[in-house]
This record gives structure tokens, C-alpha cells and sequence, in this order.
């Protein structure tokens, strides 16, 4: 850069404010990136939704139960493809507070209903032929140390159940915190009120176009039942999901925009005192022929190497965290906690412009000074 030396030595005349401004947005991108992380988790389950697999639930509340002899009538709808019991068990491993999602499944359905679990044929194979088994995602088993073969007992306060699972299987991809096992081994334990039921059904469509026939279809099978049903696409069903939680998202997003409005009226404030102190430096520049566009670029160029060394420290950081950290085994229902490639090109780019933003104003105010104005300005 042509006034590189002369920006990189006023960038550093006065070194406590630059440390001070560097840390501010190195702290601040670091917290950005964060809760943007914490959305994009929040949100993956219907960004990343299968668009040929569908919900079937109670139409009144998740909390509510169907017949499981609903499967076989939904899996004779044209169109379906796959229809398995997918039960939320509830189950709790030692410490109540330490939870992570187990579901009962039709164990000989689930590796059609969900391909994206990858596991051998073999561990497949010892997972559907014993009752008692049990698949865990690799998360999960590195976090409990659970290999191959292990006994697992989980205490559910839904059912007022504690079976015992052996783990013939430890799969990959998908959402490896998650654990499964045979609808029918749990179910022969349960109470009567809860035996023979299910909270949801999957379904996997033949086609895009039976996706919006196969709704309609179940749920007028059930419409005058005692338990009518609610069909919907995963997508749809995770959305639902997520709006239990309220509005997360938007509080999450108006933090953001607080810490950015911040940032950029601490960021405009070290650059405003850096320019008015050197006002009279700006009318010697000019009186030894600097151009006005030349002075503005030189004020515009300190802003971006503290904006882009703050971004380095504070999203470089973010990102080298939390690879080097799996934080998701610590946030129940977290697939991971990695910052996506979106998140970071769009707060360096937010750096970018905070940097531009901030002293553009106090640059072009002062270097249209005359050379006689700012010579006798004093700041």
C-alpha cells in the first residue's frame, strides 16, 4: 500500500486507545458470532429438513398420544413410501439435568426412514435383531464413553419406566446426540394407559408431489376419531417446534443489533478524537499537495486495520474455539456448535462496514478543510 507506513504509525500513536478499540471489537465480533451460532443451531432443524419425510402427531398437542394401530393404515396411503413409530421416550441418564433425545423407533424401518444415519450392516443387523439394543449417535457415546456392547439404563418420568439397553451400535452424520431403540421392547413395559401408543409417526413420501396428498389423506382417516391427527413436513414440524420457544430468534437478533450499535459508537468515537487531534496535520498534508480523497482514504485505512485486526482476533477466535471444543455436548438438543462459513463472511463483513461507517463522516468533515482552517483549528 502506497501510505501503508504512515497508516500503520498513526494507527499506533496513541497505543492504550488502539488496544482499547481493538479489544472492543474483537469482544463484540467474538459475541456476535456466538449468538448468530446459537440461531443457525436453533434453526437447523427445518433448514435442513428432508422435503420427502412428514410428522403425523395428536392434531390437539405434541403431548398427546396416538394409537400405534394408526401405522398400519397410514403406511397403506398411496404415496407413503415408510411410516414408523417415533416415540419420544424421555429417557434420563444419571443426572436429570444432563439430557439428551432418545426416541423408540421400529428398528427395522429406521435406517430406510432416516438413510442419513451411517452405520455398518453389521451393527444395523445386531440393532434389529435384538430387542434389547440400542444405536447411539458418536456424540453421545464419546461423551458417556459408551462402546460397543455397554449396558444403558434410562429412567423415563413420562412412562415410569427404567430399561435396560445394550448399545449394538454407534452411527455417524445426522444428529449424532441422539439415541434409539425397539418401540416394542418398551412398550410391553408401560402402564396401560400408555401402552400400544405413540407421540409421532414419520413418514417418507415416494415422490415431492405425494407430500402435499399424503396430509390431506391421514388426517381425514382420523378426523372423526377420538385422536384426529395433524400432518405436516418435517420442515414445517420443526418450525413448530421452535416457535415453543417463543420469539428466541428475534431476541437473539435484536442483541445483535445492540452490540453492533454499540460497536460502532465506540469505534466512531476512538476515530473522531484520533482525527480532531490531528487537524493541523491535515492542513500541512495539504499544504504539501495531499488531496482531500487521498486524506480521507489515509483516516478510512487506520479504521479498517483496526476493524479487520478486531475481526481477526475476535472471529478467528470464535472459529478456533469452537472447533477445537465440541460446546454442543454440553446444550442439549445442539447437532454442533460451529460457526457456519455465512456467519463468519457476513461479521467480517459487518467489521468491514463499521470500520468504513464510523470515521467516514469526521474524515470528509475534516480534510474539506481549507489549509488556512485547519492550520488555526484548534481541537
Amino acid at each position: 500500500m502506497k501510505y501503508g507506513k504512515l497508516i500503520l504509525k498513526n494507527v499506533f500513536r496513541n497505543v492504550r486507545r488502539t488496544v482499547l478499540t481493538i479489544s472492543s471489537l474483537a469482544v463484540s465480533l467474538f459475541l456476535i458470532v456466538t449468538l448468530a451460532t446459537v440461531v443457525t443451531e436453533f434453526t437447523r432443524g427445518s433448514s435442513e429438513a428432508n422435503p420427502l419425510r412428514l410428522v403425523t402427531g395428536h392434531a390437539m398437542s405434541l403431548g398427546l398420544e396416538i394409537p400405534i394401530a394408526y401405522q398400519s393404515r397410514i403406511a397403506a396411503v398411496p404415496g407413503v413410501k415408510v411410516a414408523i413409530p417415533y416415540n419420544w421416550f424421555g429417557g434420563e441418564y444419571k443426572d436429570p439435568q444432563d439430557m439428551f433425545a432418545n426416541f423408540s423407533v421400529d428398528a427395522k424401518l429406521l435406517r430406510e426412514y432416516q438413510p442419513e444415519l451411517k452405520m455398518s450392516d453389521a451393527q444395523w443387523s445386531a440393532f434389529v435383531d435384538d430387542r434389547q439394543g440400542a444405536i447411539v449417535g458418536i456424540r453421545l457415546a464419546d461423551k458417556y464413553n459408551w462402546k460397543i456392547g455397554d449396558r444403558v439404563t434410562l429412567r423415563s418420568p413420562i412412562y415410569r419406566v427404567s430399561p435396560e439397553f445394550i448399545i449394538r451400535g454407534i452411527y455417524s452424520s445426522g444428529d449424532e446426540k441422539v439415541m434409539f431403540f425397539h418401540y416394542e421392547y418398551v412398550n410391553e413395559m408401560e402402564s396401560p394407559f400408555f401402552k400400544d401408543k405413540v407421540s409421532t409417526f414419520g413418514i417418507v413420501a415416494n415422490s415431492i408431489d405425494d407430500t402435499t396428498r399424503i396430509p390431506r389423506a391421514v388426517d381425514a382417516m382420523f378426523v372423526n376419531s377420538d385422536a384426529p391427527t395433524k400432518t405436516e413436513s418435517e420442515r414445517e414440524f420443526a418450525i413448530s417446534f421452535q416457535s415453543m420457544m417463543g420469539n428466541f430468534q428475534t431476541f437473539i437478533y435484536a442483541i445483535i443489533g445492540a452490540i453492533i450499535f454499540s460497536l460502532m459508537l465506540v469505534v466512531a468515537n476512538s476515530m473522531s478524537m484520533s482525527v480532531r487531534e490531528r487537524t493541523k496535520e491535515v492542513g500541512t498534508l495539504k499544504a504539501l499537495g495531499f488531496q482531500r480523497g487521498a486524506i480521507t482514504w489515509l483516516f478510512i485505512g487506520e479504521s479498517l486495520l483496526l476493524a479487520i485486526t478486531g475481526s481477526a482476533l475476535g472471529i478467528g477466535g470464535a472459529v478456533l474455539l469452537y472447533h477445537a471444543k465440541d460446546f454442543s455436548a454440553m446444550i442439549p438438543f445442539m447437532q454442533s456448535f460451529v460457526p457456519t462459513n455465512e456467519t463468519v463472511l457476513l461479521s467480517f463483513v459487518t467489521a468491514v462496514l463499521i470500520g468504513v461507517l464510523s470515521v467516514t463522516y469526521s474524515a470528509l468533515r475534516v480534510s474539506g478543510l481549507t489549509i488556512a482552517e485547519a492550520l488555526r483549528r484548534v481541537e
